[in-house]
C-alpha cells in the first residue's frame, strides 16, 4: 500500500516532497494546483511489511488540489481538498493472478489538508488500496489522520504523527487494525542548487495492525533512518535521490522472510504545477 508518508508509501523522498510542497503550500498562489512524481526503488515496504524486493519497481503517483479557504490571520489559516493516485509496477509480476500482471497495486484517495495558526497541519486521507493484478481480492480501505508541525523557525525537526485506521479488510492478517506512525523530517541544508534532508520514522500497532503472525502481537513494527538529496531543475521540475534503512520488529521479521533489516534506495523525478 502506498505512501509514505505518501502515505504517505514505499519510500517517497523527503527532499522530493519538500520540493513539491504540502497541499496547502502548493495551493497558496493559485486555487488549483497539483504534483506528479515517479519513484524508482529497489524494494517496496509498506509500513515495514515487505511487498517486493526483486526486479524493477516503479511507483508513479500524483495529486490534484483545490484551495477552499486561505487567511493570514486567525486560528484557521488554510483548507485545501484534493484527490490522488499511486501505482506500484513490478517487473516480477508479484503474486499476479490476472492481467495486467505487472501492476501490483493501484491506490486512490481523497484528502483534506487544514492549516492552523502556529504551523500545525492536519491531513485527513481516505485510502483505497487495490490490486489490479489480483495479488489480493478486496480493496483495503484505510482512514488516516496525520498531524504535523512546522518548527522551521526553531528546532527544524518537522515532527509528525499519523494514525491509520483500517475500515475494510486488512494489509496483514485477518482482522482490520489500527497503526500509529511518527517521526521527524529535518532539512539539514538548502540553497538554490540542492537540499539535504533526513528522516526518522517509527511504526507501531495499536491493535491488530501486525497481527496474524503469532498468538501475541508485538506492538513495535519497524523503525527507519534515511537521508535524501533534492535538486531543483526549474520552476516546475525537481529530482531527488535517497536511502532509508529499516529495522523490523519480531512479527515483521517473520513476515519479511526472517530478515531483521533492509536498505531501500529511491530515485525520484517530480513536477509541481
Amino acid at each position: 500500500m502506498s505512501r509514505s508518508t505518501h502515505p504517505f508509501a514505499a519510500f517517497a523522498l523527503v527532499a522530493a516532497l519538500a520540493a513539491a510542497g504540502s497541499p496547502a503550500a502548493a495551493a497558496a498562489e493559485s486555487r488549483f494546483s497539483g504534483t506528479v512524481q515517479l519513484d524508482i526503488t529497489n524494494a517496496y515496504y509498506f509500513r515495514g511489511i515487505l511487498n517486493e524486493k526483486s526486479g524493477f519497481i516503479a511507483q508513479p503517483w500524483g495529486e490534484a488540489y483545490v484551495n477552499l479557504y486561505s487567511s493570514e490571520d486567525g486560528f484557521l489559516r488554510d483548507i485545501t481538498a484534493g484527490v490522488g493516485f499511486w501505482l506500484s509496477i513490478h517487473s516480477e509480476e508479484t503474486l499476479a493472478t490476472n492481467s495486467p500482471e505487472s501492476i501490483y497495486e493501484a491506490d486512490y484517495y481523497p484528502l483534506v489538508s487544514v492549516d492552523f495558526a502556529g504551523g500545525v497541519n492536519l491531513l485527513t486521507t481516505y485510502y483505497f488500496y487495490d490490486s489490479p493484478n489480483g495479488a489480493w481480492d478486496e480493496a483495503v480501505q484505510e482512514l488516516n489522520f496525520k498531524l504535523s508541525y512546522d518548527d522551521s523557525e526553531s528546532l527544524g525537526l518537522a515532527p509528525w504523527i499519523n494514525i491509520a485506521i483500517e475500515t475494510f479488510s486488512t494489509s496483514l492478517g485477518s482482522s482490520s487494525g489500527t497503526g500509529i506512525q511518527f517521526g521527524v523530517a529535518p532539512t539539514f541544508y538548502e540553497n538554490d542548487h540542492f537540499s539535504v534532508s533526513g528522516a526518522a520514522e517509527f511504526g507501531f500497532s495499536a491493535g491488530d495492525y501486525y497481527e496474524g503472525v503469532g498468538s501475541d502481537e508485538d506492538a513495535f513494527g519497524y523503525a527507519n533512518l534515511g537521508v535524501g538529496v533534492g535538486i531543483p531543475i526549474n520552476d516546475m521540475f525537481s529530482a531527488a535521490v535517497g536511502f532509508k534503512y529499516f529495522l523490523f520488529g519480531n512479527d515483521l521479521q517473520v513476515v519479511n522472510g526472517g530478515h531483521g533489516s533492509h536498505g531501500v534506495g529511491t530515485v525520484s523525478l517530480n513536477a509541481a504545477f
